[in-house]
């Protein structure tokens, strides 16, 4: 009580972490053990998903939904809740939020022959996957990416940490969206596929208070994570080690300079066109190489 007493922009409250819950999942024999704000949502609403294992992540039926063609990535939910943080007492509504995902990431463009076990091909997979939401989706917002790139071990698995934030234009001042921004941990599970930990943000001006606080919480979240492979696909990680044993993954990288599209429209789905149609392309999407 009294840290919602004394909360402000600089120091904010959390809701639901004091105590935190600890939970766990099972995917296909994989074990993830990862401590959790309780969920909050001040509208009342309850999580979308509690922890709920997924028994064989490779069922094509728990991915893809409500999409009308395959997709580049596909995901299928194994934790959907809610986090929320306040500022000063007497400011009712909450300042921001997070909405954290935990999910398997299906990589249906990742070539034949290619493994998320290879740090080289991981390192791919996850610009691939900031190109989609980026460049890729010209009718979001324009975003940095990779942001705060870090690299980490736990329990003898890699793990690869990154955010995408919005592109803001220095001469204007912060605006509410501006502090709007994704960050992520994901580690392989096989060869096609990701534990995926998104933290989608809504934060609050300034912008790099916002984006400190908000990722403290996120570092209590990853630093809590305990991981377990099962012995399948333990024994499947060290065999592709084996085959490429001096592969490796950048300790840091910059943002990508990708450019975005100039000129592009809605498709018509039926006249079979995609979601997008790219008129006057941008930078191309980053190719795999084996």
């Amino acid at each position: 009580m009294l840290k919602r007493l004394f909360a402000s922009r600089k120091r904010p409250y959390v809701t639901g972490i004091n105590p935190p819950e600890r939970v766990s999942v099972s995917l296909s024999g994989c074990q993830l053990e990862l401590t959790l704000p309780v969920h909050y949502r001040s509208d009342g609403f309850e999580a979308d998903l509690e922890p709920t294992d997924i028994p064989d992540i490779y069922q094509s039926n728990v991915y893809n939904y409500g999409h009308p063609e395959p997709q580049p990535f596909s995901y299928a939910f194994c934790i959907r809740r809610n986090w929320e943080y306040f500022g000063p007492i007497w400011r009712g509504r909450c300042l921001g939020g997070t909405s954290f995902h935990a999910s398997s990431l299906r990589i249906d463009c990742l070539p034949k022959g290619m493994s998320c076990f290879n740090p080289e091909h991981l390192e791919q997979v996850i610009l691939r996957y900031l190109y989609d939401i980026g460049p890729g989706m010209p009718d979001r917002r324009k975003q940095v990416a990779p942001v705060n790139w870090r690299v980490e071990e736990k329990q003898g698995n890699l793990w690869v940490l990154f955010e995408s934030h919005n592109l803001l234009d220095p001469s204007k001042e912060e605006e509410g969206g501006d502090a709007n921004f994704e960050t992520y941990a994901v580690t392989a599970i096989d060869d096609g596929y990701l534990l995926f930990l998104t933290f989608d943000n809504y934060g609050y001006l300034p912008v790099s208070e916002a984006v400190e606080n908000i990722n403290k919480v996120r570092d209590l979240v990853c630093g809590s994570i305990h991981w377990t492979l099962s012995d399948t696909l333990a024994a499947r990680k060290e065999a592709v080690l084996q085959q490429y044993p001096n592969a490796t993954i950048s300790s840091q990288r910059d943002p990508e300079p990708w450019v975005y599209p100039t000129k592009w429209r809605y498709g018509n789905s039926e006249k079979g066109e995609s979601e997008f149609v790219i008129e006057e392309p941008g930078s191309p999407e980053p190719e795999f190489k084996i």
